[in-house]
């Protein structure tokens, strides 16, 4: 008999694709990690999959139990899918700067949705939680988030590049992927620079570039606000590592946004709002580097998370590469 994988089964080992076209003739490789192929249509699979993982065996969970996870929505999906078919009954909290059509997505995933402040909804998650005596995903501080990509995203790029690769690029909101992943490559080779794209809104360039980076209790603030969904914060999470991070670089709203209309345009790919501040990032990368480079970001989610606020701003053309 054939073996045939369940659907849940097909989280990670998600393609590499080559995005070179995008960048100057003579600069570097560039390419991506398709992960709006997870089942979830986000990278965050692999962070649910394996906290869930833990859990268990951990004895922290139960059939029954309530999973309680503050998410800008992604992570929420990820918690909806794997959270139901293990037996457990899932709320997400989020934010109003969550796309309907994420919040719909949870829906119908039967997960219950509740929607706070845009500033509060990790707080009133991690309140809920303790309150009613529920499991707290706390992705933000679970060191277990980091920890899932170390063992996942990491390897499989260093397997799909043959070790080749010399930059990695990625944006931030809990910060696990960039820490865990960066770790893993760095470690299979030190001269690995990791990039951290980080949207107008945030933080967190201005934490790297002070003395405060490992000050949490410092407040920085920023003036600025940005549509782009699942990246940034206001300030560093337990799960962000600046040891591994040797640059970051600030991306507006339009950059992002104009590169996911380029890479529908050029590419055919329909991402979101996060992929594009990523590979503007990335292509910037490249650009200053020749051949001898490779450059690897990832396409962190679907487009189609986003239809309402980033694909149907009329009268909007992406700039030409």
């Amino acid at each position: 008999m054939v073996k045939v994988p369940r659907f849940i089964e097909l989280i990670g080992n998600t393609p590499l694709i080559d995005l070179t076209k995008m960048v100057g003739e003579n600069s570097a490789y560039l390419y991506a990690k398709c992960e709006f192929m997870n089942p979830g249509l986000s990278l965050k699979d692999r962070m649910a999959n394996y906290i869930l993982d833990i859990a268990e065996a951990q004895g922290q969970l139960k059939r029954g139990d309530v999973i309680v996870c503050s998410s800008s929505g992604n992570t929420g999906c990820s918690f909806a899918i794997l959270g139901k078919i293990r037996g457990y009954q899932v709320v997400i909290v989020t934010s109003e700067k969550c796309s309907i059509e994420k919040q719909n997505h949870i829906k119908a995933l039967n997960a219950e949705v509740i929607v706070v402040d845009h500033d509060s909804y990790m707080s009133y998650g991690t309140d809920y939680a303790k309150k009613n005596g529920y499991f707290d995903v706390d992705q933000y501080n679970n060191i277990y988030n980091p920890e899932a990509y170390y063992k996942t995203l990491g390897p499989e790029i260093w397997k799909d590049t043959n070790g080749e690769i010399t930059h990695f690029v990625m944006t931030g909101s809990t910060f696990g992927c960039i820490s865990g992943t960066g770790r893993f490559l760095k470690e299979c080779n030190p001269k690995i620079k990791v990039i951290l794209a980080d949207p107008v809104c945030s933080n967190i360039y201005n934490y790297y570039y002070s003395n405060v980076k490992n000050d949490l209790s410092f407040n920085l603030v920023s003036e600025e606000s940005s549509i782009i969904e699942g990246a940034g914060k206001s300030k560093p999470t337990k799960c962000l590592d600046f040891s591994v991070i040797d640059e970051v670089i600030k991306i507006s709203d339009e950059e992002a946004i104009s590169t996911c209309h380029q890479l529908v345009n050029y590419e055919g790919l329909l991402v979101g709002g996060s992929s594009g501040l990523n590979v503007f990032a990335a292509k910037f990368i490249a650009n200053r580097l020749d051949k001898k480079g490779v450059v690897v970001t990832v396409l962190c989610d679907s487009g189609i998370k986003y239809i309402s606020k980033i694909y149907r701003k009329i009268g909007f053309k992406a700039s030409p590469l």
